[in-house]
C-alpha cells in the first residue's frame, strides 16, 4: 500500500508542475529559466517535465478534471503577479483531490515498475 503522499510526489506533483510550466510558456512566453524560478524548481526539471520525461500521463488525466484545471489557472496567476512560488497555494490541498480522483479513478493507488502513471 502506498501512502497519498507517496503517490503526490511521484505521479501527482510532476503533473501539476507540467500542468503549470506549460501554461506559462505557452500562454505567457515565459522561458524555461523564469519558470523555473516561479515554481521554485531547477531549469533541467522544466526541461524533463516538457520533453515527456516527467508527469504526461497523469497530466492528461488530472487535466480532465474542472477543480484541477481551476487551481492550475490560480497558480499561474498568483505566481506571475508576485514573481515567486504563491507560499498560500500550497501543492498539498490540490494533492489530495488529486490522490483522490485517482484512487477513485482506479480503485487503488498506483503499484509497482509495470505500472506507471507518470
Amino acid at each position: 500500500m502506498r501512502f497519498p503522499c507517496e503517490i503526490s510526489a511521484r505521479y501527482i506533483i510532476p503533473a501539476l508542475r507540467l500542468m503549470i510550466a506549460k501554461k506559462l510558456i505557452e500562454e505567457h512566453n515565459l522561458t524555461q529559466a523564469e519558470v523555473a524560478e516561479l515554481l521554485g524548481v531547477t531549469q533541467p526539471s522544466i526541461s524533463h517535465y516538457l520533453n515527456s520525461k516527467r508527469g504526461v500521463k497523469m497530466a492528461r488525466i488530472l487535466s480532465k478534471s474542472k477543480e484541477i484545471r481551476d487551481y492550475v489557472d490560480a497558480y499561474v496567476e498568483k505566481a506571475l503577479s508576485r514573481g515567486s512560488p504563491p507560499e498560500d497555494m500550497p501543492f498539498c490541498m490540490i494533492c489530495e483531490l488529486a490522490v483522490k480522483k485517482i484512487v477513485g479513478r482506479h480503485g487503488m493507488a498506483p503499484r509497482g515498475r509495470g505500472r506507471t502513471l507518470s
